[in-house]
C-alpha cells in the first residue's frame, strides 16, 4: 500500500500490497493491541485457566515438574509444554507482576510463535503479498479472540500444528530442513496438548500423497522420514520419564490423552460429529467466506496450484482429525483457522467490490456500535447514567463499584481514534475491508480489556467467594470435606484463601468438620443428617453456580 498527501490533512493510505513505514508501523500496531491486551489485569477465570494456574501453583510449590497436581491431587488431563512454560514465566516476572498474570504470559509467547510462524508458511506458499494479509485475517476471526489470550494448553498445541504447517511448507524448497521442522511441529503439538493436535499433523502428511503429484516424490518421502525421526525422540522423551517415575501416574496420564469421543461409543451424541460445521460460519468468519470464495475463483486450475492445495488438504485434515477424534468444544478447531487463513488471502484482490464494500460497511458498523455500547456502559458504571444502562450493570454485577483508571481510559480513547482516522484516510480497496475489519475487532477488544475488565473480573473471579468461604469455616476444623466441586474451583480456592479438601467419599473426609457443596440452585444435592448449613454464596450475579459449606453437627 503506499500513501498520496492529503492538504492539509493526514496522508491517505492505499492498501494495495506495497510497504511503506506507515503501513509497517500500523501493522505492528494492530498485532500489539491484539495480542497485549488480556494477558494481565484480571484473575484466572474458568475452566482452562483455573486448572492450569493450578497446576502451576503446585508445581512452584513442590518443585516437581513432572507429575502434576491441583491442591495436592494428581492431575494429569492437561499436556506439559505449557504448564513448564507458564511456571517458567511465572517465576521469571512473579516478582514484577500478580503470579497469575506472570503465569499468562505463557499464552502471549504462544499466540506471538503463532503468528509468526503463519507469516513465514504464507511466504513460503504465496510470497510476500500475503504475509501481512493472512496474519490480519487469522487474528480477525472471531472464534480466536477469546481463546488466544487465556492460559490454556490448546496454545501451545497451535503453535505446534503451525510449525509443522511451516514445516510441510518449507519442504517444497528445503526437504530436508522441512522434514526437521515439521517434526519439530509434531513434538511441539504432542507436548503442548496431546494427541489430537499431533493427529492432526499425521492426517495431513498421509492425506497430501493423495492429493496431487507435488507430494508423490522421493523428496517428499526424505522430508516425512525427516520428521518422523526427528520427532519420536522428543515426543517419547516425557512419558518414558514419566513412566519410569510414576508407572501408575502414568498409565493415568495415557488414559486421560488417548480418550476420545470413541472411548465410550455408547455414551456421545452423533450429532457431535457435526460440531465444527455448525460453528464455523461464526468462528472462522471472515476466513471462512474469503477461502471459500478463493476455491471457486481457482476451481478450473485448483489441481495445479500447490500454494492452494497445501491449506486445503490442511483444512481437510484438521477438519476429519477434529470432528471425528476430538471433543465438541470450540478450542479444538483453532488450528482449523491457519489454513483458512491462507487460503482466505490468496485470491482477496479478486474479490468482487460489491463484497468488500459490503464486508466494509459490516465491519465498521458492527464495531462502531459495539464501541459506542461499551462506551456507554463506562459512562454508566462511572455516573450512573444512562439509568437503564446503570440498572442492568447493578441485576448482573450487584454491588459493583468502579475504579476510573486514567491510563485505562487513555489507551481505549487513543486505539479508538486511530481506528477512526485509519478508516477515514484510507482509500477503497479490497484489502482496505480485511484492515478495516481487523483493526475494528482489535479496537473492541482494546476497549472490553481497558473499559470493561473490571466489571468482567468481579462477575468471574472466585477471590470474592474464596474469601468469604474462609471466613465461615469453624474455628477448630482440621480439613474440609467436598462434595461435586470442579477442578477449576478447587484449583482457584486453593490460590486465593488456601483452602484445600478432601472427597467425601475418602476415608480421611470422615475427620472433617467441614463440607463443601457446589451446586446449581435449583439442583442441590441431599447431605447426611449430621451436617448442619452454615454458609451459602456464589459470585456477583452467578445464577447457574451455588456453593453450600455445611458444619458438623
Amino acid at each position: 500500500m503506499s500513501e498520496q498527501k492529503a492538504a492539509p490533512g493526514l496522508p491517505f493510505l492505499l492498501f494495495d500490497g506495497t510497504r511503506t513505514p506507515l503501513k509497517t508501523a500500523l501493522f505492528l500496531l494492530v498485532c500489539l493491541a491484539w495480542l497485549l491486551p488480556g494477558l494481565v489485569g484480571h484473575d484466572p477465570w474458568k475452566y482452562d485457566e483455573a486448572v492450569v494456574f493450578g497446576v502451576v501453583t503446585e508445581m512452584l510449590r513442590t518443585g516437581d515438574w513432572l507429575t502434576f497436581r491441583i491442591a495436592g491431587e494428581p492431575f494429569f488431563e492437561e499436556a506439559p509444554l505449557f504448564i513448564w512454560v507458564a511456571a517458567v514465566c511465572a517465576k521469571m516476572f512473579g516478582t514484577l507482576l500478580p503470579l497469575h498474570d506472570a503465569a499468562r504470559l505463557a499464552a502471549g509467547f504462544f499466540m506471538a510463535c503463532t503468528l509468526g510462524l503463519l507469516s513465514l508458511a504464507s511466504l513460503e506458499l504465496m510470497g510476500e503479498r500475503a504475509v501481512r494479509l493472512a496474519v490480519l485475517l487469522f487474528i480477525g476471526c472471531l472464534g480466536l479472540l477469546i481463546r488466544a489470550h487465556e492460559m490454556s494448553a490448546d496454545l501451545a498445541g497451535l503453535t505446534g500444528v503451525a510449525l509443522g504447517l511451516y514445516g510441510v511448507a518449507l519442504a517444497a524448497r528445503r526437504p530436508k530442513v522441512g522434514g526437521l521442522v515439521t517434526g519439530l511441529g509434531l513434538a511441539v503439538a504432542f507436548l503442548g496438548n496431546g494427541f489430537l493436535p499431533a493427529g492432526m499433523l499425521v492426517g495431513l502428511l498421509m492425506l497430501l500423497p493423495a492429493s496431487g503429484a507435488f507430494w508423490r516424490t522421493r523428496q517428499y518421502g526424505v522430508t516425512v522420514a525427516i520428521a518422523i525421526v526427528t520427532a519420536l525422540p522428543l515426543i517419547c522423551a516425557w512419558p518414558f520419564t514419566l513412566a519410569s517415575y510414576a508407572p501408575v501416574w502414568f498409565q493415568v496420564w495415557l488414559d486421560n490423552a488417548a480418550a476420545s469421543r470413541w472411548s465410550d461409543p455408547f455414551n456421545h451424541d452423533g450429532l457431535e460429529l457435526l460440531y465444527f460445521v455448525r460453528i464455523l460460519p461464526w468462528y472462522a468468519w471472515p476466513a471462512l467466506p474469503l477461502a471459500a470464495w478463493t476455491l471457486w475463483r481457482s476451481r478450473r486450475t485448483l489441481l495445479e496450484r500447490r500454494d492452494l492445495m497445501l491449506p486445503l488438504i490442511a483444512f481437510i485434515a484438521f477438519f476429519l482429525v477434529a470432528s471425528v477424534f476430538g471433543d465438541a468444544r470450540d478450542p479444538n478447531g483453532l488450528a482449523l483457522l491457519l489454513p483458512l487463513a491462507i487460503l482466505g488471502v490468496a485470491e482477496l484482490d479478486t474479490l468482487p467490490r460489491g463484497a468488500a464494500s459490503a464486508l466494509d460497511w459490516f465491519g465498521m458498523t458492527t464495531f462502531f456500535l459495539f464501541a459506542a455500547m461499551l462506551w456507554m456502559g463506562w459512562l454508566a458504571a462511572m455516573t450512573g447514567n444512562p439509568e437503564f444502562a446503570a440498572a442492568w450493570i447493578a441485576k448482573e454485577v450487584p454491588d459493583y463499584r468502579y475504579r476510573f483508571s486514567f491510563l485505562a481510559t487513555a489507551l481505549a480513547a487513543l486505539l479508538m481514534l486511530i481506528w477512526l482516522v485509519v478508516a477515514a484516510r484510507s482509500l477503497r480497496t479490497t484489502r482496505r475491508a480485511l484492515v478495516n475489519w481487523t483493526m475494528g475487532i482489535t479496537m473492541v477488544w482494546m476497549l472490553v480489556m481497558t473499559l470493561g475488565v473490571p466489571l468482567i473480573d468481579q462477575a468471574r473471579s472466585y477471590r470474592a467467594v474464596a474469601s468469604r468461604i474462609a471466613t465461615q469455616l469453624p474455628p477448630d476444623f482440621r480439613c474440609i470435606a467436598r462434595k461435586n466441586v470442579g477442578d477449576a474451583q478447587r484449583a482457584l480456592l486453593d490460590y486465593f484463601a488456601g483452602i484445600t479438601t478432601i472427597r467425601e467419599e475418602f476415608p480421611a473426609a470422615s475427620r472433617c468438620r467441614a463440607l463443601l457443596v457446589q451446586a446449581a440452585p435449583l439442583r442441590i444435592p441431599a447431605v447426611e443428617p449430621e451436617w448442619a448449613e452454615a454458609w451459602r454464596g456464589s459470585r456477583p450475579g452467578d445464577r447457574h453456580e451455588l456453593f453450600i459449606l455445611y458444619h458438623r453437627r
